[in-house]
């Protein structure tokens, strides 16, 4: 099983903040806050303005933008975002070729954002900032998912 990291403590500022306890549909405003070490507001309005994102109607455009900051070499809070190529993780056809469990296991070092169907969460150093019970068998399939590594410095 991943280890889950509780969002109270993987995102600054989680707990004390009203707009987080007023929202819903915002896990790409936590993978974001969790993957580059900032207050969830801070990264709510940091989504909201290079995503288009409407408070609480969830993020559309989460990939193209993420590629984009790979290939701009775009800096966020002194960290780069790297696109990890899907031929990497799928098989000829787009078939799975693993889990997001499997993932860990072979990447257990480093900090990647993970889309996988309608949802986005955060791996640091093999810990989650999402339940383990709903992504630990996810499949990671090229067409409806992407994985940014983001390095320091």
């Amino acid at each position: 099983m991943i280890p889950y990291t509780a969002t109270s403590i993987a995102i600054k500022g989680y707990s004390e903040s009203p707009l987080a306890k007023s929202e819903k549909s915002d896990c790409v405003v936590r993978a974001v806050a969790s993957a580059y070490d900032i207050h969830y507001d801070k990264a709510h309005k940091w989504v909201a303005d290079n995503f288009k994102r409407i408070p609480k109607k969830g993020t559309y455009g989460f990939n193209i933008g993420m590629d984009k900051m790979s290939y701009n070499n775009t800096r966020f809070n002194y960290k780069k975002t790297k696109t990890i190529d899907s031929k990497f993780l799928t098989t000829n056809g787009g078939k799975s070729k693993m889990t997001v469990g499997t993932f860990v296991k072979l990447n257990d070092k480093g900090t990647y954002i993970i889309r996988v169907a309608h949802h986005a969460f955060t791996i640091k150093d093999g810990d989650s900032n999402d339940k383990p019970v709903s992504i630990m068998t996810a499949h990671l399939f090229s067409s409806n998912m992407m994985f940014s590594v983001l390095m320091s410095r």
